[in-house]
């Protein structure tokens, strides 16, 4: 429940910019964990994302280390950024509101 109200305040927040919100949120974290971005189990983390803000998954990407980043926005205009490891752990990276879904090509990159 810590994240969920981290990501609240967040998402309620006016900051400037992101680096003002990591910030924030690490500080908010650093009594749950003392280094990093605030993760718990991807199930328990998309179910808390949908039923809090009404957010589902939109995309999602594998980087070269192996961490999947999904973005999840819900039809208000938010958005949450995450990252989950091969263990299944998730983490919070960042979250804002104004989201705006792009035309989509006919061509993906890397596909044809």
């Amino acid at each position: 429940m810590r994240l969920i109200k981290s990501l609240s305040f967040a998402k309620s927040s006016s900051f400037a910019g992101l680096g003002l919100i990591a910030l924030s949120l690490s500080c908010a974290a650093q009594s749950q964990a003392p280094r990093g971005p605030p993760c718990i189990d991807r199930t328990r983390l998309i179910a808390q994302l949908h039923s809090s803000f009404g957010e589902l998954v939109i995309g999602r990407g594998l980087s070269d280390g192996g961490f999947v980043f999904e973005i999840l926005a819900g039809q208000s205009g938010s958005w949450t950024l995450i990252a989950t490891t091969p263990q299944g752990m998730s983490c919070f990276i960042a979250a804002g509101e104004a989201w705006e879904p792009v035309p989509k090509p006919d061509i993906f990159a890397g596909r044809e």
